[in-house]
């Protein structure tokens, strides 16, 4: 990992540990891509605020931090066809839009 990405995972870490949730708990490489998100602050500029949750717990992560917030966590739609959690949708090319973890390839207005 990147000098950014191990500081970003540090921060998120020493986080979900004041808020109870001990290190064994969670596995943050199988939550999200820790170098893709330091990529994604490093390039996007200052209004980039990314959420994540980890193990129930809602995370606010910017530039200038890492911090929980107040907002209950939502709840993630399922991916149409495996019926996996979908975090994210993907586009590698304008006319395929695939889910994310699962791959599958879906709508782009998944998660709208």
């Amino acid at each position: 990992m990147t000098a950014t990405a191990d500081s970003l995972v540090v921060d998120i870490v020493r986080t979900l540990e004041k808020q109870g949730v001990p290190r064994d708990a969670y596995q943050l490489g199988r939550e999200f891509d820790p170098e893709a998100l330091a990529r994604l602050l490093d390039t996007g500029g200052d209004a980039v605020e990314v959420r994540l949750e980890v193990r129930g717990v809602s995370l606010v992560v910017t530039k200038q931090g890492v911090w929980v917030t107040d907002e209950p966590p939502s709840s993630q739609p399922e991916c149409p066809n495996c019926g996996l959690p979908v975090t994210a949708v993907v586009q590698l090319v304008p006319t395929h839009h695939n889910a994310y973890p699962c791959g599958c390839r879906v709508e782009e207005n998944l998660l709208e």
